[in-house]
């Protein structure tokens, strides 16, 4: 089974309380890379562990910086059944204009109570510093 580009944003990344996850899938680090300038980086509302989000705006977006892994597929359906909403899976476009497969967050979220758009950070790991 091949591995394939994954991107993630926030919980899941190296050093989070997420990250053991991918790890446990097989996921190996690849790079730290911006999306293209079409996204809000949002911190969720919710008891316990700090998620982030990352959605796609038609308007007002921004780069953010993702992490890439390489995953395999049958890893990338194991996480995307685990996953809780408002978390997805889906495309992300990379500043360099490919699309990988990620982790998303539905627009249903944006303007939501207790969702704080972070996006001004730059990064999950720089707003975490930040707050």
């Amino acid at each position: 089974m091949r591995d394939v580009p994954f991107v993630v944003v926030a919980a899941h990344r190296r050093g989070q309380p997420l990250h053991h996850e991918l790890v446990a899938l097989g996921a190996r680090f690849a790079q730290t890379c911006p999306t293209a300038p079409l996204y809000r980086l949002l911190a969720l509302p919710g008891k316990g562990l700090s998620r982030g989000g990352l959605v796609r705006v038609a308007q007002d977006g921004a780069s953010v910086e993702v992490e890439v892994h390489r995953l395999s597929t049958a890893g990338i359906n194991r996480l995307r059944l685990a996953l809780p909403e408002p978390l997805g899976v889906g495309e992300v476009e990379l500043a360099d204009g490919t699309s990988v497969t990620g982790i998303v967050c539905a627009s249903s979220v944006l303007g939501m109570p207790g969702t704080l758009d972070v996006t001004g950070h730059g990064s999950w790991p720089a707003y975490l510093t930040r707050a």
